[in-house]
């Protein structure tokens, strides 16, 4: 199982890729950062939601 401390590392991660590449009006870069995100989000909704 992974670590609380991953998920927050990739949520961070993606934070600074959208914010970081909205500032230099990169598109592409924004929705990576988004689809990090959420893609944690998802993992452990399910997760949650299978115990």
């Amino acid at each position: 199982m992974e670590k609380p401390d991953v998920r927050l590392g990739i949520v961070v991660a993606g934070l600074v890729l959208m914010i970081g590449c909205r500032i230099i009006v990169w598109w592409p870069g924004v929705i990576v950062g988004a689809a990090l995100i959420l893609g944690v989000l998802v993992m452990e909704g399910a997760r949650r939601l299978r115990r």
